[in-house]
């Protein structure tokens, strides 16, 4: 019986160290199992605040882009609106001329613009002061000396216009009214108007 308890023992005896191995063995892969888990994690956590960093740069990037687009299309605009604002004074500044330099103007608009023929002559209403029938023959008389066949005649009505005329001839009509003027020219006159309130 002796033989049996010592039998019994070692058998208990090496089950047990089998018991610690196997305990150990499995703490051991747990142990690995969590620091490569701990790895992976990191590196999952790593790699995603990486990417949350770079898209919030890229995110930055893009509105700092809009921004400046922003800022430059709101001084485009305020540039415009000044360059307009101008623009649109264009006939009042010219009709506040005095009176030999808006006349000179004048005088040479009817001149150039003047057709051959009978030609009326229908002035702006804030002009029918100053183009007069008097001013009217002076061209006349002009046109006639450098061989022009135009004869002008002031037309007894005016027109609601800023300043300026306009010569009638049989089916013709030329505007040369201050507000035609800036029209047809506004494309030349609008980066001078610029450049000159602008600096560019």
């Amino acid at each position: 019986m002796h033989n049996l308890d010592r039998l019994v023992a070692r058998i208990t005896s090496e089950a047990r160290s089998k018991a610690d191995d196997i305990l150990r063995d499995a703490d051991a892969r747990c142990a690995a199992l969590a620091g490569e888990s701990k790895h992976k994690a990191d590196e999952v956590y790593r790699m995603a605040v990486d990417r949350a960093t770079q898209a919030a740069a890229e995110e930055e990037r893009r509105a700092q882009i809009s921004r400046s687009l922003d800022v430059r299309n709101a001084v485009l605009r305020a540039k415009g609106d000044m360059v307009d604002a101008l623009m649109s004074e264009i006939p009042a500044r010219i009709q506040s001329l005095p009176d030999q330099d808006y006349l000179a103007l004048m005088k040479k608009m009817m001149i150039d613009a003047a057709p051959d023929g009978q030609v009326e002559v229908i002035v702006a209403e804030p002009d029918r002061n100053r183009i007069n029938a008097a001013f009217v023959a002076a061209v006349q008389s002009e046109l006639a000396s450098k061989g022009r066949g135009s004869k002008l005649e002031l037309a007894g009505d005016t027109l609601q216009l800023t300043g300026g005329f306009i010569l009638r001839a049989s089916g013709l009509e030329i505007d040369c009214s201050l507000d035609a003027i800036l029209a047809a020219r506004g494309d030349e006159l609008a980066p001078l108007v610029a450049e000159a309130l602008l600096g560019r």
